[in-house]
């Protein structure tokens, strides 16, 4: 067997002989690096291409699967297998997915609380009355279709918001977002067809746009039942769902859905956790492949991402990946209280900005 893995942005975070025992693999990249630095083992062959060569390349390769994990390449890998006459097992309407106004739209037709927001169609113009009118300060300004945080920024101010206006006026692809106040959270989940498993729900330890950041594990599971109307409201498939949400005076926001497995080292919390890599199993979806079912065990994790140093003396058992501008410390414990008292240790300032 030969799956072809497609990467345009997103490194991978597992090593592909792991998730794939059972074939071989290829990468096909349209960007640096297809791996991540502190990812373990032999890298895979990698071929380099653009995404507009992504199909004559998969034409000289002939796998008989092809998947992906990178946001940026979902649609693309949607679009191939079609071509290929691969199974659908991809979202039927991608940019549910991607497209944050698209996906707030969808959800609040369902029901689902998101937050206030202005999408700048075809795209943005100086409609700072608008933006004040129907989200107010602050507001949150971020790209239509992006992941991790890029683009993203809070303006605080009429002057912010009007400077921001005037520097973006007449590019499409933006929009403005209410800042939601209260405790960020994630939902992970395994859909298969209709059938929507819990794997777990985190907790952040703090804000997402400047190191340390970081999640653990917490016991939440009307989330879990809000994430099965999320599905149903973007569309089923056979992957991994990672919802962000902010729980506001005990009201969970959605705010972001990605039809992948989560970045950060989430997936290796989920390891521990529920006994899956949320990788690895969103990989193996696409590609027709078994996988474990997730399941409470008995240990609730945590992982933050830190500036490279020496560690805070903790308790609980923990890995440290190293990379060159990042720690990455996974923690898992049976005690929570002992585990929230070192994963907080850990997501203190420690410094300057890599």
């Amino acid at each position: 067997m030969k799956i072809a893995v497609l990467h345009a942005r997103q490194p991978l975070t597992t090593d592909l002989r792991e998730v794939f025992p059972e074939a071989e693999c290829v990468v096909i990249s349209a960007g640096e690096p297809a791996v991540r630095e502190d990812v373990d083992g032999e890298s895979p062959p990698v071929i380099r291409a653009d995404r507009g060569d992504w199909a004559a390349v998969l034409a000289e390769v002939r796998p008989d699967e092809v998947v992906t994990n990178d946001e940026y390449a979902l649609a693309d890998c949607a679009g191939l297998r079609g071509l290929l006459g691969l199974a659908a097992r991809l979202p039927a309407y991608p940019l549910n997915y991607l497209d944050k106004v698209t996906m707030k739209r969808e959800l609040a037709a369902a029901g689902i609380t998101v937050p206030r927001f202005v999408a700048f169609e075809p795209m943005v113009a100086r409609t700072e009355a608008e933006v004040l009118t129907r989200v107010g300060l602050p507001v949150v300004v971020k790209p239509r279709q992006e992941a991790n945080s890029r683009g993203v920024r809070v303006l605080r101010t009429v002057a912010e918001l009007r400077d921001w206006l005037a520097a973006h006026e007449g590019e499409a692809g933006w929009e403005a977002e209410e800042f939601v106040l209260g405790v960020g959270h994630h939902v992970n989940s395994v859909v298969r067809t209709r059938h929507v498993e819990p794997v777990q729900v985190g907790r952040y330890l703090g804000p997402l746009l400047d190191l340390p950041i970081g999640s653990m594990s917490v016991r939440y599971d009307s989330l879990h039942e809000l994430n099965e109307r999320v599905v149903a409201a973007l569309g089923y498939a056979e992957m991994v769902v990672h919802t962000e949400l902010i729980v506001r005076e005990g009201v969970p926001v959605v705010v972001e859905v990605a039809g992948r497995a989560p970045g950060g080292d989430v997936p290796r919390m989920a390891v521990r956790h529920a006994g899956i890599n949320l990788e690895a199993a969103h990989l193996r979806l696409q590609a027709g492949l078994p996988i474990d079912s997730p399941h409470r065990t008995d240990l609730d994790a945590a992982w933050v991402w830190r500036r490279p140093g020496e560690l805070p003396p903790v308790t609980s058992p923990h890995e440290v990946y190293r990379r060159s501008t990042i720690d990455s410390v996974v923690l898992w414990n049976s005690d929570p209280a002992e585990l929230e008292r070192d994963a907080v240790l850990l997501s203190r300032p420690t410094g300057g900005t890599p």
